[in-house]
């Protein structure tokens, strides 16, 4: 007899939306540096679904990425 497996539930994230000059910006609270904007706080988070994605798809190809740089920066 075959075993069902459950699927996992989809994964959720918060966002804090911002009124600034004229227009709304959508912060992903656990994902640092995902910030998108929008003309309205629907579009904000419509915005941020998409950076969702984009964010988690770049993460998901740097953490397999070898290539790493230094940097040092002088005031």
């Amino acid at each position: 007899m075959r075993r069902m497996e459950t699927p996992l539930p989809a994964p959720r994230y918060t966002v804090a939306i911002h009124r600034a000059r004229g227009c709304y910006f959508a912060r992903v609270l656990q994902l640092p540096g995902c910030l998108t904007r929008g003309e309205t706080e629907v579009e904000a988070v419509e915005n941020a679904r998409a950076a969702i994605r984009a964010y988690l798809l770049v993460a998901q190809v740097l953490a397999t990425d070898r290539a790493t740089v230094e940097l040092e920066i002088r005031p």
